[in-house]
């Protein structure tokens, strides 16, 4: 009797054993929490990987300004136009340094420059090509007549014309935008002040040196520019002279 009990009881013991094995086998422990300071950070489950989005960078395009194109077009936006302006400035740089090669990039590459000493004298023509060397050239041109004595004008382009545009764009003066009028774009005379009939649909600017506080009002001068476009750039195509005449 007391042999069976101790056999059951080491049976039992066994049986015990055998399952407290097999349970503690098959428990996977659960993660655990990482503690740092007063943040908790629970790892990953095994086998699972953290993915990050690539980052999307969206540039956006800069806008592109456009100038519009410049037409040879009468009118205020013409005389207005900056690459207008930077032309005439550029001319008169040109003058005042007597640097041919800047005065002949200022005038029309093609037909090249018509000048006028009075409106009622012909023309002379300088071609593109006469324009870098003008101011050295010794070339005698006749330019005309004088007012009031009809005494014959000949002579170099800076003995004759030259002393008579710096009076102009050496001096304080205005700029008034297809007028001729007196007051705006010439002053006091007797001589018919008017545009060349040729050069009717040409923009143009009249450059107006006024006569002095301390001077006659009788000594004044004007040259006026006009214009044409090529390439899409202004050039200085006509100058015409205005001063007064009895």
């Amino acid at each position: 009797m007391n042999n069976q009990m101790l056999i059951r009881t080491i049976s039992l013991v066994v049986l015990l054993a055998v399952v407290s094995g097999c349970s503690t086998n098959l428990t996977t422990p659960l993660p655990t929490a990482l503690v740092t300071g007063n943040s908790q950070i629970l790892p990953s489950p095994v086998g699972e990987q953290t993915i990050t989005p690539p980052l999307v960078v969206v540039i956006s395009p800069t806008p592109i300004t456009t100038v519009p194109a410049l037409q040879p077009t009468p009118g205020p936006d013409f005389c207005a136009d900056a690459r207008v302006q930077a032309l005439l400035a550029a001319f008169s740089a040109a003058l005042i340094n007597q640097d041919g090669a800047a005065l002949a990039e200022t005038i029309d590459p093609v037909d090249g420059l018509d000048i006028f000493y009075r409106l009622a004298n012909p023309l002379v023509h300088i071609s593109p090509v006469e324009a870098d060397a003008l101011f050295t050239s010794t070339f005698a041109y006749t330019w005309g007549d004088q007012a009031g004595s009809g005494l014959p004008v000949e002579g170099t382009f800076s003995a004759e014309i030259l002393p008579h545009l710096l009076d102009v764009f050496e001096r304080p003066n205005t700029q008034a935008c297809q007028d001729l009028a007196f007051g705006s774009g010439t002053g006091p005379t007797t001589a018919v002040v008017e545009w060349p009939a040729q050069f009717a649909g040409l923009p143009f600017i009249a450059v107006y040196r006024a006569a002095g506080a301390q001077d006659n009002e009788l000594d004044w001068r004007t040259w006026a520019v006009g214009f044409t476009v090529v390439n899409g750039a202004p050039k200085i195509r006509v100058l015409v002279q205005y001063i007064w005449e009895i």
